[in-house]
């Protein structure tokens, strides 16, 4: 049977001063005395403190190992630079490849104008400008200037603005679109000169303020109702363009 442990012993345990055995016997009594070894680890604690006080200052590191370090610490940071340098080169060359292609297969839309992208209809209603201006450079193909807006509607869907008393319809055609029937007037509007009125059916419910959109040639304002959507293209002015687009909105509502 070993020895009952006394403060001794636990003096001893803490200034290492205990054999092997004995230092077991002294840790299985502080595992059953909860509030000795609190205090037995406070003391082992200021004992580290007192060594590390008075512990001997480190020798001064040879030249050659102060050279060697220095030329790593430079050797890491040029890598650590390279990485920088290679990161932002890879971004700058995605953001280049995504605005060109953005300007090989967007619609024309010019830098400034590139977002937000307007939707799907604005390019069926650019599109059909175009051809009203195809069929007016044909002979073979007469404008048909007479339309009935009543059965249009009737027979579309469609319901098309009132025109200004002062504008002068040239042209009046029925074209399948992506959700149906398309509605594309071609208009005489005075200062504003040939424009384009296209209307179509659109699959998902929303309300556009009238909202300009830039192109290749042409501009177009274009707005939504519901799930009619509308468009005004043509070449005048951007202010006159709108002022001309915010009217024809206005009387449907």
């Amino acid at each position: 049977m070993s020895d009952p442990i006394t403060e001794t012993d636990l003096l001893a345990y803490v200034d290492d001063q205990l054999t092997p055995a004995r230092r077991i016997e002294v840790e299985e009594y502080l595992a059953r005395a909860p509030e000795a070894a609190a205090r037995i680890m406070a003391d082992l604690k200021d004992r580290d403190a007192l060594r590390l006080v008075h512990a001997a200052p480190l020798a001064r590191p040879s030249e050659t190992m102060l050279q060697s370090a220095a030329r790593l610490e430079r050797a890491l940071a040029w890598q650590e630079l390279g990485l920088k340098l290679r990161r932002i080169a890879a971004v700058v060359t995605l953001i280049g490849f995504g605005w060109f292609a953005h300007g090989q297969v967007g619609l024309g839309i010019n830098d400034s104008e590139a977002s937000p992208k307007p939707p799907a209809f604005v390019e069926d209603a650019l599109h059909s400008h175009e051809t009203g201006l195809l069929r007016a450079r044909m002979i073979s193909q007469p404008e048909v200037a007479a339309f009935d807006p009543a059965e249009i509607l009737a027979e579309t869907g469609i319901r098309l603005p009132v025109l200004p008393d002062n504008w002068q319809v040239r042209d009046a055609q029925i074209f399948p679109s992506r959700y149906g029937h398309s509605i594309e007037i071609a208009i005489d509007a005075e200062d504003l000169g040939r424009v384009s009125l296209f209307a179509a059916h659109v699959p998902v419910f929303d309300v556009i303020d009238p909202t300009i959109a830039r192109f290749d040639g042409a501009k177009t304002v274009y707005w939504q109702i519901s799930q009619l959507a509308y468009a005004l293209t043509g070449n005048g002015s951007d202010k006159a363009l709108e002022r001309a687009a915010l009217r024809l909105s206005r009387k449907l509502q």
